[in-house]
């Protein structure tokens, strides 16, 4: 049997994780896996915890059971080890999952992933937190840093809309820039994706790699709700890249500068991270486990 943990978030996707766990660990052990659980019980706590199974050395992978924050958590801890992240779904948007191309449906996820193959992930670093998806400054940092984990995990996607029509309504639009190559730009809304997905199935920059040692900038100059709007519907019909209003660029590194009080946001939630942060790929790879499809 190989070994493994289970890592949940009891908190997550409405606390379906719970009621799932003997189905992931049957699934598991079908393919073979022998499986200890573990629950996260405070914020960060799966970073300690998947940085002491790294350390001891007795597992080959932590399947992760939470939404994008939980994976980011755990990944955190792994970044650099041998120890390989399994992702299983069981969050509000599950992007990362989505990129990976593993199955959005949790015991489908372990089904696959139990016999499932490695490959090397490459990890965003902002200022000193990592990130899997992408790192963000604007309207969409503020929608996440306002609204309260209980409230996302008991509503789900209808929290994240409620919340973001209210900040939408009350944002008052600063300026971030972003320094590159001797390249600057400045506008109201920065994101530096490290996959090409963004807030669920939308591609925010459909060639971005997660496997290289490049991430990919989308700046929108502009601001205001009309704008805000409009960039919005562009991105929901792939158009958002050849506005006038827009910068994309392919960077290795960069900076975003702004007030100290702009919010940042990786991976669906605020980071504690100020402006300015220096953006980049880290040096270390993550293992992580994938459909072997």
């Amino acid at each position: 049997m190989r070994r493994g943990a289970l890592l949940y978030n009891p908190a997550a996707g409405r606390r379906r994780a719970v009621g799932l766990l003997d189905g992931i660990r049957a699934a598991l052990a079908a393919g073979g896996w022998e499986i200890e659980a573990v629950p996260t019980g405070y914020p960060g706590g799966a970073t300690t915890l998947a940085a002491e199974l790294a350390g001891e050395g007795r597992v080959e992978a932590v399947f992760a059971a939470g939404g994008d924050g939980t994976l980011r958590e755990v990944a955190a801890g792994l970044l650099g080890s041998d120890v390989a992240l399994a992702p299983l779904p069981v969050g509000t948007t599950n992007v990362l999952v989505r990129a990976l191309g593993v199955p959005r449906e949790p015991l489908a996820a372990a089904r696959a992933l139990a016999r499932g193959v490695r490959r090397p992930l490459a990890v965003g670093i902002c200022g000193e937190t990592p990130f899997l998806m992408m790192v963000s400054a604007g309207l969409d940092a503020a929608i996440m840093g306002a609204l309260s984990g209980e409230r996302k995990a008991r509503w789900g996607q209808l929290a994240v809309v409620a919340q973001g029509l209210s900040s939408w309504r009350r944002y008052r639009y600063p300026q971030v820039t972003a320094r590159w190559d001797g390249a600057e730009a400045t506008g109201t809304f920065a994101c530096v994706c490290n996959i090409p997905l963004y807030a669920g199935s939308l591609a925010m920059v459909p060639t971005a790699r997660c496997d290289d040692d490049s991430l990919e900038l989308v700046l929108l100059h502009g601001g205001g709700r009309r704008v805000t709007l409009g960039f919005a519907a562009d991105l929901l019909r792939g158009r958002h890249l050849a506005r006038a209003d827009v910068t994309s660029a392919c960077v290795g590194e960069l900076e975003l500068l702004g007030p100290p009080e702009l919010p940042l946001q990786v991976d669906g939630d605020p980071c504690r991270e100020a402006l300015p942060a220096r953006v980049r790929v880290a040096k270390r790879r993550l293992q992580v486990l994938v459909p072997a499809s």
